[in-house]
């Protein structure tokens, strides 16, 4: 039995629903399903605990002695996080600005550092690392002066009366001219099951696409944005030609972060 760790976030639940509800053939291969947000994920993979997982892009960096990245089920976009704000004056007037972010090891955090360093290196921080889902809230009771918002919630801050700082999508591919690398999914070397992995992945794939509405009533269950609307736009940012084979522009990308990594660090 393999631990395959995805996250509750819709292109997660759709891309691996058919293999989830046994829609599709595993060839020999049996998953016990860990379906957590991105950063504990991440870190069950420091850990060794998951065979095969959904990462941020960002972590293979601290994990490639261990795990291999797989060409197939990762989410490479044009659209990226985004950074909010309730009062864009404020963030002017302070000097010490306190920062909510999805976890350490996610890509939103290391774009967010890499834009900070662009156009904010005059300020302090104060970091807050929480879960995706409790940002949009935090900003909006000023417990957070900038967040950086994944997943669905770039499609919902402005409900809450919060402002777009910066598209860090938009920044990224100014930077580099290339695809948004957000997450990926690896398996552990050894086991030597990365090609049959990514063969029932793009199965699980097209069953789902095939079976569209089945695949949707699967996603709702797990999605912290219940409209419906809301999750058809995320699926279709995020589930794209990069996630059936990210091909070499997709390496290319990661490859890119990986550089900014050496060359910028990460948040102290």
């Amino acid at each position: 039995m393999l631990k395959f760790g995805i996250s509750p976030c819709p292109n997660d639940t759709f891309i691996f629903f058919g293999i989830i509800e046994k829609k599709v053939n595993t060839y020999g291969l049996n998953f016990d399903f860990v379906i957590e947000d991105v950063e504990s994920l991440n870190s069950l993979c420091l850990k060794k605990e998951l065979d095969i997982s959904k990462i941020s892009s960002h972590a293979i960096y601290y994990l490639q002695k261990d795990y291999e990245l797989l060409s197939s089920g990762g989410a490479l976009s044009e659209f990226g996080p985004v950074v909010i704000a309730k009062d864009l004056e404020k963030i002017k007037n302070i000097s010490t600005v306190k920062v909510a972010l999805p976890g350490r090891l996610t890509t939103a955090s290391l774009l967010m550092w890499l834009y900070w360093q662009k156009n904010f290196s005059q300020k302090k921080y104060e970091l807050k690392f929480m879960p995706f889902y409790e940002i949009i809230d935090k900003v909006a009771k000023g417990e957070a002066d900038l967040g950086v918002v994944i997943h669905e919630g770039r499609f919902i801050y402005s409900l809450k009366g919060l402002k777009l700082v910066a598209d860090l999508g938009e920044f990224w591919m100014e930077e580099t001219l290339l695809p948004i690398p957000l997450g990926c999914i690896v398996s552990r070397k050894s086991l030597n099951i990365k090609e049959t992995v990514e063969k029932i992945i793009k199965e699980s794939l097209n069953y789902a696409y095939s079976h569209f509405d089945e695949a949707m009533d699967f996603t709702k269950k797990y999605s912290q944005e219940i409209s419906e609307d809301v999750i058809k736009l995320h699926i279709q940012c995020y589930v794209n030609d990069f996630t059936f084979d990210m091909g070499q522009k997709g390496i290319q990308a990661i490859n890119e972060l990986i550089k900014k990594i050496q060359e910028h660090g990460i948040w102290s």
